[in-house]
């Protein structure tokens, strides 16, 4: 082969191979845009806070208004910094770590799926999922961990008496 020709195939070939990742990159950011990745953590924060608040009143009730109100801000402003950054973790490192563990035909088939009627279907239920799944949090494993997190910290008011 002669120097002309090896230059004309690196020349051809160079640039695929150098946009590779770029390209499983934009895959990969069309395989969130498909599961709808930003507006899953949308109604994910948008039901969970009302769950939380309700949650958090009861726990805690506050009889003053004002604090009331601090309080309801607070976890709001809270909720948003979390939304924020969930959002930015999914636009960047959830790509980087999808581009390290799996290939692109992989993804291509991730694509397909969620382009597929089960797919759809599996985006559409599973914010309805993850709201049940955060009620049965509360009602049901809450109460548990509260009553070990009381328990444990009446055993260390009994070791600090002592």
């Amino acid at each position: 082969m002669t120097m002309k020709k090896v230059f004309l195939v690196l020349i051809i070939c160079l640039p695929s191979l150098l946009s590779y990742s770029q390209t499983k990159e934009e895959t990969i950011k069309e395989l969130f845009h498909l599961m709808q990745q930003d507006s899953l953590v949308d109604k994910m924060f948008g039901s969970m806070i009302p769950t939380m608040m309700n949650q958090m009143k009861s726990q805690f009730p506050i009889k003053d208004s004002l604090a009331t109100a601090h309080s309801n801000e607070m976890m709001k402003s809270t909720m948003q910094t979390v939304k924020e950054i969930s959002k930015k973790m999914i636009n960047e490192d959830m790509v980087a770590l999808y581009d390290k563990y799996f290939s692109q035909n992989e993804i291509n088939d991730f694509i397909a799926f969620y382009k597929s009627p089960s797919g759809q279907k599996f985006i559409k239920v599973t914010p309805d999922i993850q709201k049940e799944m955060m009620i049965i949090m509360m009602q049901k494993y809450m109460p548990e961990i509260h009553k070990t997190i009381n328990a444990q910290t009446e055993e260390m008011k009994k070791t600090d008496k002592k």
